[in-house]
């Protein structure tokens, strides 16, 4: 089946399933895929390069964004000076033009084709290692890089079920849910609860989540991340520690001028899970800082991720 056939087919079925698409809410849609087409034919450095143009007039025009990220870089990088800072805002937002284009090539190129922009693969043998224990493996990645080229890869290499959450916009969840489930990656929305993921561990399978955005405080615990408390999901800990299942970091890196990806798979520390959710989030978001700061420009600065905070603390935005 063409993609752009399942694409038609999964927004019908998003239309029945949950509320109807607008007529507003179908064109961005389609306005969406008109540019990631065009996209797709472009070689890796014009895209590139394009992206980065993209993300210049973005930061020109999205004042409130820019000024949630000029926040969060405060906060992660308070050594560095106004001048540093100022530079490395510029690149997260010519980074966030080339993450948008670049899902063109991984969601409109034949498969194989679109896998093999992922140049380089570094600790992968570990989880073939740990599923062979036969207790299932958890990877949890972040808002960073090309984090759809890692769902591309774990959905090729394994049978495995990803946890995302819905947008306001029933079309595009479905442009999504096509983009990332075409290389076999089974979705399970965030408002099905935990039972599919612990189904999925207990057939020996791979659970993927993201877990490095703010949760409401009634479902989160407040961790250290970059300095600062963060609100974070107990997720990652619960779930290993009911199927005392091994859990990697998955992290994949935009290389420079378009040239693909390089995916990082990082084992969680021994002692992980603990047990106590703070200490189990704590070391979870330890391991987010450490990825996050090989390339710092490639976060998802522009997300609010200290808009809940403990009593005693400031409201940073």
């Amino acid at each position: 089946m063409r993609f752009a056939e399942q694409i038609r087919n999964q927004v019908a079925k998003s239309s029945v399933e949950s509320s109807r698409a607008s007529p507003g809410q179908r064109l961005q849609v389609w306005l969406i895929v008109a540019l990631l087409r065009g996209a797709a034919v472009l070689p890796g450095s014009w895209r590139a390069a394009l992206g980065s143009a993209l993300g210049d007039v973005a930061r020109r025009i999205m004042r409130r964004p820019r000024q949630v990220v000029d926040a969060n870089l405060a906060i992660a990088f308070p050594d560095l000076s106004l001048v540093q800072r100022h530079d490395l805002q510029r690149q997260h937002f010519r980074a966030l033009g080339q993450a948008a284009l670049e899902l063109g090539p991984l969601w409109f190129w034949p498969l194989p084709r679109a896998l093999r922009l992922i140049r380089e693969v570094r600790g992968v043998e570990q989880v073939d290692d740990a599923l062979a224990e036969g207790r299932g493996v958890i990877l949890f990645t972040a808002h960073l890089g090309a984090w759809e080229a890692a769902v591309q890869y774990i959905g090729h290499r394994w049978p495995v079920t990803v946890l995302y959450m819905d947008t306001r916009n029933p079309a595009l969840n479905a442009l999504m849910a096509a983009g990332r489930g075409r290389s076999g990656a089974r979705l399970t929305s965030k408002e099905e609860g935990i039972r599919p993921l612990l189904h999925t561990l207990q057939q020996h399978q791979v659970v993927g989540i993201l877990p490095d955005q703010n949760v409401d405080p009634r479902e989160g615990d407040y961790a250290p991340f970059f300095g600062r408390p963060a609100c974070t999901t107990p997720l990652l800990g619960r779930l290993a520690l009911r199927r005392q299942s091994p859990v990697f970091g998955l992290f994949a890196y935009r290389l420079p001028r378009g040239q693909g990806f390089r995916l990082e798979f990082v084992p969680m520390p021994e002692n992980f899970p603990a047990g106590a959710a703070v200490a189990d989030a704590t070391a979870m978001n330890t391991v987010l800082e450490a990825a996050i700061r090989k390339a710092p420009e490639q976060y998802w600065w522009v997300h609010r991720r200290f808009k809940d905070q403990p009593e005693g603390w400031d409201y940073p935005y």
